[in-house]
């Protein structure tokens, strides 16, 4: 079991450090602050964690002394790529209660199956910290679910480093609450199952985030336009916008 979660950690490291070097290189790490300070704290507590993998004992003090960082700064980097596709539509005032609803929902879901099925062959720190786990994973997944059923529902245009980004953090999400679930239904029966998942989640991210990581960022791709290009580009996003703000009049009035 060390060895092969030494495995692990050095391949989510062998991802970590590209996703990261090419979101600097790229500029990327300057628009998306909160995403590049989530993947370098994660980096750094990765390369720890493995270093203190052969102490069972304080891998776990580290883990779940770190987790609840790690969780608090993936739900701001989902926020600041939701916010940079929606930020427009925060003029309208039901759009201000979709976010805090749906994280409510999700919140009052993860209550009700803490207490239907509370962990079991744990002691009550574990548990405690299993739910949290749990339930801030199923905040994180209900924002992705919330962001691309708002994208296909207003028509917003595709833009690869948000949506990929996004994305990758759903994947990670799912994967996680499927582990803690596994872990608080069944206890220690599966736990190779509710370990692993995790991880394979995490390095699927990584991959998707890798994809977008590689891209420039639309400002660069536009300003290496011909002139002409350029002007075609900008029109189109404007027709776009404009498609975007007539779609949802119409949705409206019926």
């Amino acid at each position: 079991m060390l060895r092969l979660d030494l495995l692990v950690s050095l391949a989510t490291i062998a991802l970590e450090i590209p996703v990261l070097a090419c979101l600097i290189r790229r500029g990327v790490a300057g628009s998306f602050r909160t995403f590049a300070g989530y993947l370098s704290f994660v980096l750094l507590e990765t390369v720890v964690g493995t270093a203190v993998l052969s102490s069972p004992r304080s891998y776990f003090y580290f883990y779940w002394a770190t987790t609840p960082v790690e969780i608090l700064l993936t739900i701001l980097a989902v926020l600041e790529s939701f916010w940079k596709v929606f930020r427009v539509f925060r003029l309208m005032r039901w759009f201000r209660f979709v976010l805090p609803l749906a994280i409510a929902l999700a919140l009052g879901y993860s209550a009700w199956q803490g207490f239907r099925f509370p962990p079991i062959d744990a002691s009550p720190l574990t548990a405690a910290l299993v739910n949290m786990t749990v339930t801030l994973n199923y905040v994180i997944l209900t924002v992705v679910i919330l962001f691309f059923a708002l994208v296909a529902y207003l028509g917003v245009a595709w833009r690869i480093h948000e949506f990929r980004f996004i994305l990758g953090f759903g994947v990670a999400s799912l994967a996680a609450s499927f582990g803690g679930t596994v872990r608080a239904l069944f206890g220690g029966s599966f736990e190779g199952l509710s370990r692993e998942a995790q991880p394979v989640g995490y390095i699927l991210a990584l991959l998707i985030w890798l994809s977008a990581a590689i891209r420039p960022l639309p400002e660069e791709a536009i300003a290496a336009m011909p002139s002409g290009e350029q002007l075609k580009w900008n029109l189109e996003l404007l027709k776009n916008q404009l498609h975007n703000i007539r779609s949802f009049a119409r949705k409206g009035r019926r």
